[in-house]
């Protein structure tokens, strides 16, 4: 079964791509700022283990609020860097890309995290 891993450069996707080497890693730039310096990372683990390495952009910029964002923070959200659903949206966008390289299997890395 070839399994692909959401991969974004952060510490839970890293550990991922070491722990299960997956056959193909996919990294959605959706227009946050430092989408270079992860791009890189990724390229950089994916290189060492050998993974194939598959980039989506698309500038959602529009969508986000804050630093990432490159914006003034929104007022009513929880925080001041925003992306509401962005979770959602990169499995979405990854998944779109997995289905067209015959992958069966994604794999995704997040963080548990509790409310006030």
């Amino acid at each position: 079964m070839k399994a692909a891993l959401l991969l974004s450069g952060g510490m839970d996707s890293l550990s991922i791509a070491w722990w299960k080497r997956p056959d193909v890693a996919i990294t959605v730039d959706y227009g946050q700022l430092p989408a270079q310096a992860e791009r890189s990372a990724v390229a950089s683990v994916c290189a060492q283990l050998g993974i194939e390495h598959h980039i989506v952009g698309i500038d959602c910029r529009a969508l986000g609020s804050g630093d990432m964002a490159g914006s003034t923070p929104n007022e009513h959200p929880p925080a001041s860097d925003w992306w509401p659903y962005r979770n959602q949206m990169l499995i979405t966008f990854a998944v779109m890309r997995a289905i067209s390289l015959g992958v069966q299997r994604l794999l995704i890395g997040t963080v548990m995290s509790t409310s006030g």
